[in-house]
């Protein structure tokens, strides 16, 4: 007995090895075994039955509870009960074995089920706290990914932002100005009819500014517009305004097929280049082509300009070459800039219909 209860007392220190397991289940059935078939008379007869009883339902609970409701503790709880079967029905008689092994089946069966139950409640339990664990990880992490995405939109929303006033402000009052010039001009000259031609056009293209850069303020800028009407429009106030000549081609397959935020990018881009060619160009003529395909949207500008050089020009100061990049990206788009000096410019751009940047 001292060394049953000596073993039960060393295993529950956490000894871990097979060595120390290959011992244990052996010494202890046989220790069992031997102190319940130990002769015994008077009121010590039953000693060994209870013993039996007791121990082989002490360590079945003991496998329970290292092992948990597991395939090894399974099997060990198998073993033990073939032990107890077999030594009740060697020291009990055959009529009485059946009312004691159910008798001690039925007192025990309440422990080992009590001992499943709380090994259920006890694996439930560390699930439930793995799970708290990885929600707090994870609530951690979105909070990390939405800081992050926040500082992203705020960045883009600059950039958007220095993009849109770029094309409407800048361009605009860059328009104004040169049409000021015109007019001065024609003034000097006398020629107060076309004189009053470009003030109009200067209080339309001074409105026109003011709308877009309101609605790029208020992000409108998406608006339904007719997109061949608008580019129509656009060439003739450029061609009105400057000396250069302007060839369009617009081919457009099915117009509601054009998504309004490619529409948008293509009358920046014309917009942007249009101003360019007025401004930096000194060309006579220039061509603008526009053609629409199932999937694509083919916007080409071409002059016959001083042009440049595009690896000499810095960074700094010219946002118009740098909004082209960055519509580019934001469209997924293919962007072509093609210059050289005293060769003209010809800027391409190819919109796709279907991975555009959404409104």
């Amino acid at each position: 007995m001292a060394i049953h209860i000596g073993l039960y007392w060393q295993n529950l220190r956490g000894l871990d090895s097979s060595r120390w397991w290959s011992f244990y289940y052996v010494a202890q059935p046989l220790l069992i075994i031997v102190i319940a078939m130990l002769p015994a008379g008077g009121e010590e007869k039953t000693f060994g039955l209870n013993f039996l009883g007791s121990a082989i339902i002490s360590i079945i609970g003991e496998a329970l509870g290292l092992w948990g409701n597991t395939r090894r503790a399974f099997l060990l709880g198998i073993f033990y009960l073939a032990i107890l079967v077999s030594v009740f029905y060697i020291k009990v008689n055959t009529e009485l074995f059946c009312e004691y092994l159910s008798q001690l089946l039925i007192n025990g069966g309440f422990i080992v089920l009590i001992m499943v139950i709380f090994n259920k409640q006890l694996e439930e339990r560390q699930k439930a706290e793995e799970l708290a664990e990885k929600l707090e990880s994870t609530n951690a992490k979105l909070a990390a990914y939405a800081a992050r995405n926040e500082s992203l939109t705020l960045q883009a929303e600059r950039e958007r932002m220095a993009r849109e006033l770029h094309d409407t402000l800048a361009q605009g009052v860059a328009g104004l100005i040169l049409q000021l010039e015109a007019l001065k001009a024609h003034q000097q000259s006398k020629n107060y009819e076309n004189a009053e031609k470009i003030i109009a056009q200067a209080l339309d293209r001074a409105r026109n500014t003011l709308s877009e850069s309101r609605a790029a303020i208020e992000d409108l800028r998406n608006e339904n517009t007719d997109f061949k009407k608008t580019v129509e429009r656009l060439i003739a106030q450029f061609e009105a305004t400057g000396e250069t000549k302007y060839e369009l081609k617009i081919q457009l397959e099915d117009e509601k097929k054009l998504p309004q935020n490619i529409q948008h990018h293509a009358r920046r881009v014309l917009h942007e280049a249009l101003t360019n060619i007025q401004k930096h160009a000194q060309a006579e003529v220039a061509s603008v082509s526009i053609v629409q395909s199932e999937k694509m949207l083919d916007v080409r500008i071409k002059d016959n300009g001083v042009g440049f050089s595009p690896d000499e020009i810095q960074e700094y100061g010219h946002f118009g070459l740098q909004g082209f990049q960055e519509r580019a990206q934001l469209t997924n788009s293919q962007y072509k800039l093609i210059s050289s000096p005293n060769e003209g410019t010809i800027i391409e751009f190819l919109f796709s219909l279907d991975e555009g940047e959404s409104a």
